[in-house]
């Protein structure tokens, strides 16, 4: 069994790169397994599909824009993301968005069964490369959420004892 945790927005853009800094976050926190392939795909266009191709498990971390308070956590599976209306087809600042490349890997036979949306809903998105105070502490809740996925579904996960420097290449 394989899985892919993705880590989706611009860096360059303040709290739309919560998606990378949450995978940085997982990184540094937990131990996986080689079976967990992590990757920060920025803000990426019609390939996405293709990426996300042949997994057994997605896991994406993105900014979410939904009415709740920035830094607010939510997790949508794979059939909420999909139950999205047409006419608000973006659930995230990306276009095509990871609903239309659920259907298209979909179309072609190579969607991964098992899809969690880790949405960290935004409070300044602008240009920059700092989060917001409120999106960065919602970080260590993003990063557990994945791992509990990842355990969930068999994945041996385990916390670091001392966690890794984020590593973060934009800041």
């Amino acid at each position: 069994m394989r899985a892919l945790v993705l880590g989706m927005g611009s860096v360059l853009m303040r709290d739309d790169g919560v998606g990378p800094s949450a995978l940085a976050a997982l990184a540094a926190r937990y131990e996986l397994p080689a079976e967990v392939e992590l990757l920060d795909i920025g803000t990426p266009g019609p390939e996405l599909a293709h990426r996300i191709g042949g997994y057994d498990s997605l896991i994406v971390f993105d900014a979410l824009r939904i009415e709740a308070p920035p830094g607010t956590v939510r997790c949508l599976t794979r059939e909420e993301i999909l139950a999205a209306p047409l006419l608000n087809p973006r659930l995230s600042p990306h276009d095509p968005g990871l609903r239309e490349a659920l259907l298209s890997a979909d179309f072609f036979g190579e969607a991964p069964p098992r899809v969690l949306l880790v949405g960290i809903v935004p409070k300044d998105i602008q240009l920059g490369t700092d989060l917001s105070a409120e999106v960065a502490d919602a970080l260590p809740a993003a990063a557990q959420a994945a791992a509990d996925e990842l355990a969930r579904q068999g994945f041996p996960v385990t916390v670091r004892s001392e966690p890794k420097a984020l590593g973060t290449w934009w800041r």
